[in-house]
C-alpha cells in the first residue's frame, strides 16, 4: 500500500513539473455576446488583473484564433477550413500559448494544445514582456506550407502571412474580449528567442506576439 501511494505521489508531482497537453475543444454553443458588442468591448491595453485562466475560456479564445471549421467550399476559394481565411489551401499560420505553465502548440485538428517546454519563457520573448497577462500568443508561418502560387518566394510569403496572422489576432482579441480579456499586439520580439521558447523548426518563422489579461 505505501509503495502503491509513493509511486501515486510521484506521478503526480512528475506531471506538475512537467505539465501536459490540454484539451480544447472547439465551442459548441454561443459566448453570449453580439459580434458588434464584442467590437466594442475589444481594448488594446498593457495592465491586467491577475486570475486563472478558465481551460473552457482558453479553449474558445484558440479556436477563434484558427481553429477548425466548414472549409470555404466554393470555386477558387480556400479550402484549408480554419476560422481564419487562407490564400491557398494549406493553414501556413501556427500559433503558440505561452502561459506560466509553459509553452504549448495549438493543434487545431486534434483539439488540444500539445506542450512544448514546461517553462515560463515569457520574458525571453520580448522585453515588454507584461507580468500579469495571462497569456502570451506567438503567431509564426511554416515556410514548409507556402502557397505554390508564390514561386518559393519567402519574403513576400511573409508578408501575406503577416497580414493571414493579422485576421487571426484580431479574432483572438474579440474573443478575449467577451470574457473581459484585454490583448495587445507587440512587434517588440526577439526571434531567436521566441523560437527557442517555442522550438520552432527551420521552417517557421516567428511573425509577431499577442499579450492579454482580464480587465478586472
Amino acid at each position: 500500500m505505501k509503495r502503491f501511494v509513493s509511486i501515486a505521489l510521484f506521478l503526480a508531482i512528475t506531471a506538475g513539473i512537467f505539465g501536459q497537453d490540454i484539451p480544447v475543444a472547439a465551442p459548441t454553443g454561443k459566448i453570449g455576446t453580439d459580434l458588434l458588442d464584442a467590437i466594442r468591448m475589444r481594448t488594446a491595453a498593457r495592465q491586467f488583473v491577475k486570475h486563472d485562466l478558465p481551460a473552457a475560456t482558453l479553449a474558445t479564445i484558440v479556436w477563434a484564433g484558427n481553429g477548425m471549421k466548414t472549409p470555404d467550399a466554393v470555386t477558387g476559394a480556400s479550402k484549408a477550413g480554419r476560422t481564419v481565411a487562407y490564400s491557398g489551401d494549406n493553414a501556413y499560420i501556427n500559433m503558440y500559448i505561452l502561459t506560466s505553465k509553459g509553452t504549448y502548440q495549438y493543434v487545431a485538428d486534434k483539439n488540444l494544445l500539445k506542450q512544448v517546454t514546461s517553462n515560463d519563457s515569457r520574458a525571453t520573448v520580448t522585453p515588454e514582456f507584461i507580468d500579469s497577462s495571462a497569456f502570451m500568443v506567438l503567431f509564426t508561418a511554416d515556410t514548409a506550407k507556402m502557397p505554390s502560387f508564390l514561386g518559393g518566394n519567402v519574403a513576400a510569403f511573409r508578408e501575406m502571412a503577416q497580414a493571414t496572422a493579422g485576421y487571426a489576432s484580431e479574432n483572438v482579441a474579440l474573443a478575449a474580449a467577451c470574457y473581459k480579456i484585454g490583448s495587445i499586439v507587440m512587434y517588440n520580439i526577439k526571434s531567436d528567442a521566441a523560437a527557442a521558447a517555442a522550438k520552432l523548426p527551420k521552417t517557421e518563422l516567428p511573425l509577431f506576439i499577442m499579450q492579454a489579461g482580464f480587465l478586472q
